[in-house]
C-alpha cells in the first residue's frame, strides 16, 4: 500500500527532548524524539487512493463547528481557498493564525514543546467573529498520532474506568464514534441528558459511565500519545472515531473545545425550538500531548504518565491513612407520600447504627469507615441543604451518642451532605435566588426516572443550586456545625461527579464555576472538619478528597469498544482509597466481586436496621436488599477473606495490568504483590499457577 508523503518538514522549534516540524502550507505538525528519532504526526500518512477532499480533512490542523441559526455546520481549515493560514515563530512557540474567510471566524493556535511532548494553546482573546456565523466548537489536531487499520495498537477512551478500541482491518461499519463531555453531560441542557423530550415529560439517556479524567490516548506500533486536557476541560468533549467513518481508514481521537452550547426550548404550542447560547464560553483552551515510546506506549504507560502529571503539576500527594476499611453506608430514613400527607419511614435509627457497627466488629470486620445518609429532618430528599438531625432517628442527642460510640470503636464516621441537588418540596432554600435556570430562563427542574422505561417521574422533582450560592450561603455557614458535631468527615454528595452551568440571564456561568465552588467546598470541609469524601471521583477532586465511593469500575459497553481496562485505577491506586459498589446490591455477585479484586477496589456495604420492604412506594426502591440481619455474616466473611490481600496492596501503586489468557487478568503492585482473577467457568493454569473457576489467587510481594 502506497502512503502519502510527510509534509511537515520545516524545523521550527527544538528543546532537549524533541524537535518540532511544521507543514508551512497547512499548519500541521510533526514531533521527533531527539534521542530515538521516533515521529509523532499531526497528519498521519494515509493511502494515496484517499479522495482529495478527505485528504484535506485529514491534513487540517483544525476542525471548526459553527451555527447561523438552527443547525451546526462543520468545516476545516483546508476545505477551500477562503481560509488563510499563516505562522510565525515567537521565541519558544509557534503562533498559527487561521482565518476562516467564508465564515468570518479567525483565531490563533500556539504550539510549544515541553519536556513531555507538545503543548497546544488557543487564546480566547484571539478569537474574532466578524460575520453572521457563531463559533460553537473547535477540534484542534483531530488526527494527531492517528492509526491505520493495519497498525497494531489501540485507542484509549476515558469512559468510566477506561476502554480500549483495538485497531483492525475487519470491523463493522460504524455511523458515528464516541463523543462525550469530560465530567459527564451538563444537566442544565436537557438535550444532553435526555434522548426524548416533550412538553412536560422527558426520557433520560440510557445508563452510561462518564469521563472522570480529562485525558485520551493512542498507541500504535510502539508509538504512543496521551493528551491531557488542561484549560477548558470543564467545557470540552473527547471524540474517538473508529476507522471507516467518512470513508477514512484512520482511527483518531481528539479534544473538542466547546464555545457555545445549544438546547431545545418550548414556547407555547410551537413545539421544540433549537436555541444556542448568545455569548461564547470564555477562557483559554489548552492540551498537552505526552509522547510515549515502546514499553510505555500502552494504557499502563499512559496511566503512569498521567499519575506523574497529577503529582508534579497538580500537587496530588498520597492520602496519609490508607488502612483497608469496609465502607459501611447507613441509610437513615425517607418520606413516603400518602394519599393525605407524608409518612417518615425509619430505616436505621442512630441506636440501630451503633448495633450494626457492633455486630460487624464482633463478626470480624476489624476496620470500618461509616457514612450516614438520610440522617437529617425528613431523611433522604428531606430538609436540605439545612442539616439538622431527624427527630425520628433519635434527634441531636442520638446523633451525638452515635458519634461518641464510633469514636470509642475507632470507626471514622462521615455524615453525607447535599449542597447540590435539594428536593423541590423541602422549602429550605430560596429557589428563585438559589436555583439554576435552563436555556428558557425558567427554573430548571430535575426528576427521578422510572427504571423500566426511563421516563421522568415528575412526582419527585429537584432543583440544582447555583454553585456560588451553595458555597457562600450554605457550605461556609454550616461547616462549623459539622466540626462541632465531632464527626471525622463529610461526604459531599454529587460534588465528585456532577458539574453544571447556569443560564440565569442575571448571572450566566459555565461549568468551571461549579468545579471551582466544589473544589473550595471540599477544601473547606477538609480543613475544618478533618476529612472529605465524594462519589465517582472526578479529577478536580484529586489531591483534596480522602476517599472515593462508587469509583468507576466499568465502561459503557459502546458497540465500537472492545474491552474495559483499569486506567482510572492505574492512576489512582496508592494515591487515594476508592471503593466498589455495595456488596449487598450487586447484580452479578461473582463477576462484581472479581472485578473489585482485579481493580483493587475496597469493599462497601449499604445497610439498614429495618427490612427493605419498608421502602416500597418511596424514592429509594433501589435499596432492594439492605436488611442488616441478612448481610452481617456474608459481609464479614468476604471482608475477612480479602483483608490480607487488601493490606498487602494498601498504599501501593498499581504498576501493571495484563491479560494472561481469555478471561484471566493479572494486576501487579509496586511492592511486587500480584493478583490474578479468572472469569471463566473452568479452572485455568497460567505460568504454572492454577486459578479456580470464577475465582482469584494472589501472591504477596
Amino acid at each position: 500500500m502506497t502512503l502519502s508523503d510527510i509534509t511537515a518538514t520545516k524545523q521550527v522549534l527544538r528543546n532537549e527532548q524533541f524537535t518540532l516540524y511544521l507543514d508551512e502550507k497547512t499548519g500541521n505538525v510533526r514531533v521527533v524524539s531527539n534521542k530515538t528519532g521516533t515521529e509523532w504526526l499531526g497528519a498521519p500518512q494515509v493511502p494515496s487512493t484517499l479522495p482529495p477532499n478527505n485528504k484535506k480533512f485529514v491534513d487540517s490542523p483544525l476542525h471548526l463547528r459553527f451555527t447561523e441559526g438552527s443547525d451546526i455546520t462543520t468545516t476545516y481549515s483546508l476545505k477551500d481557498s477562503t481560509t488563510a493560514t499563516s505562522y510565525k515563530v515567537d521565541g519558544d512557540r509557534v503562533v498559527l493564525d487561521i482565518n476562516f474567510g467564508a465564515e468570518g471566524i479567525a483565531l490563533q493556535m500556539i504550539y510549544t514543546l515541553t519536556e513531555r511532548g507538545l503543548q497546544l494553546d488557543i487564546p480566547f482573546e484571539s478569537i474574532v467573529e466578524s460575520g453572521t456565523a457563531r463559533l460553537t466548537s473547535l477540534e484542534p489536531l483531530p488526527f494527531f498520532n492517528g492509526a491505520l487499520e493495519t497498525d497494531t495498537g489501540a485507542m484509549l477512551i476515558p469512559d468510566g474506568s477506561g476502554a480500549l478500541l483495538h485497531f483492525r482491518t475487519n470491523h463493522e461499519q460504524y455511523l458515528k464514534g464516541y463523543s462525550e463531555y469530560i465530567y459527564g453531560n451538563d444537566t442544565t441542557f436537557l438535550t444532553q441528558t435526555h434522548d426524548m423530550l416533550d412538553n412536560g415529560v422527558k426520557r433520560a439517556n440510557t445508563v452510561r459511565e462518564s469521563i472522570a479524567l480529562p485525558v485520551f490516548g493512542m498507541y500504535r506500533n510502539g508509538i504512543g500519545s496521551l493528551a491531557i486536557v488542561k484549560d477548558g476541560q470543564y467545557e470540552a468533549k473527547i471524540n474517538a472515531t473508529p476507522a471507516g467513518i467518512r470513508a477514512i481508514p484512520v482511527y483518531r481521537s481528539a479534544v473538542e473545545f466547546m464555545y457555545r452550547k445549544n438546547d431545545t426550548i418550548f414556547i407555547g404550542n410551537s413545539g421544540q425550538i433549537p436555541y444556542f447560547q448568545g455569548q461564547m464560553i470564555p477562557g483559554n483552551r489548552s492540551a498537552e500531548y505526552v509522547l510515549l515510546e515502546q514499553k510505555d506506549a500502552n494504557y499502563v504507560g499512559m496511566a503512569k504518565a498521567y499519575r506523574d502529571y497529577l503529582i508534579k503539576e497538580q500537587g496530588v500527594v498520597p492520602v496519609a491513612d490508607q488502612t483497608p476499611n469496609l465502607s459501611l453506608k447507613l441509610f437513615g430514613g425517607i418520606l413516603r407520600e400518602e394519599i393525605i400527607g407524608d409518612t417518615f419511614i425509619k430505616m436505621t435509627t442512630f441506636k440501630q447504627a451503633q448495633d450494626i457497627i457492633s455486630r460487624l466488629k464482633a463478626s470480624g470486620v476489624s476496620n470500618i469507615v461509616a457514612t450516614y445518609d438520610g440522617w437529617t429532618k425528613n431523611g433522604v430528599y428531606g430538609a436540605q441543604p439545612q442539616h439538622k438531625a431527624a427527630r425520628q432517628l433519635g434527634g441531636q442527642k442520638g446523633l451525638e451518642s452515635l458519634i461518641s460510640f464510633a469514636n470509642e470503636q475507632n470507626v471514622p464516621l462521615y455524615l453525607k451532605a447535599n449542597y447540590v441537588k435539594p428536593f423541590e418540596q423541602t422549602g429550605k432554600y430560596n429557589e428563585r435566588k438559589d436555583a439554576v435556570r435552563g436555556m428558557d430562563r425558567e427554573l430548571l427542574v430535575a426528576t427521578l426516572y422510572w427504571p423500566s422505561d426511563r421516563w421522568s417521574r415528575n412526582s419527585f422533582s429537584f432543583h440544582y443550586l447555583k454553585p456560588e450560592q451553595a458555597l457562600n450561603k450554605y457550605v461556609k455557614k454550616q461547616v462549623d456545625d459539622f466540626a462541632d458535631f465531632g464527626v471525622d468527615g463529610v461526604q459531599l454528595q454529587y460534588m465528585g461527579k456532577l458539574i453544571y452551568s447556569d443560564e440565569d440571564k442575571a448571572s450566566i456561568t459555565d461549568r468551571s464555576v461549579a468545579a471551582g465552588a466544589w473544589i473550595e467546598s471540599m477544601q473547606l470541609m477538609k480543613d475544618q472538619v478533618g476529612s472529605v469524601a465524594v462519589e465517582y471521583g472526578n479529577a478536580y477532586a484529586l489531591g483534596i478528597v480522602d476517599r472515593i465511593e462508587d469509583a468507576p469500575l466499568y465502561h459503557s459497553n459502546y458497540t465500537y469498544t472492545d474491552e474495559a481496562v483499569p486506567f482510572y485505577q492505574l492512576v489512582l491506586h496508592g494515591l487515594v482509597p476508592y471503593y466498589a459498589g455495595p456488596i449487598n446490591l450487586r447484580e452479578d455477585a461473582t463477576v462484581e466481586w472479581l472485578k473489585a479484586i482485579e481493580y483493587g477496589a475496597l469493599p462497601s456495604a449499604e445497610l439498614t436496621g429495618e427490612l427493605s420492604s419498608k421502602l416500597h412506594r418511596t424514592a429509594a426502591t433501589r435499596l432492594f436488599s439492605s436488611y442488616a440481619d441478612d448481610w452481617i455474616e456474608p459481609i464479614a466473611a468476604e471482608f475477612q477473606e480479602l483483608q490480607p490481600m487488601y493490606e498487602a496492596i494498601a498504599g501501593q501503586q498499581m504498576m501493571n495490568h495484563e491479560q494472561l489468557a481469555a478471561g484471566v487478568f493479572r494486576t501487579t503492585y509496586s511492592n511486587g504483590t500480584t493478583v490474578i482473577v479468572n472469569y471463566n467457568n473452568e479452572d485455568v493454569t497460567v505460568d504454572g499457577i492454577t486459578i479456580k473457576s470464577l475465582n482469584y489467587t494472589w501472591n504477596k510481594g
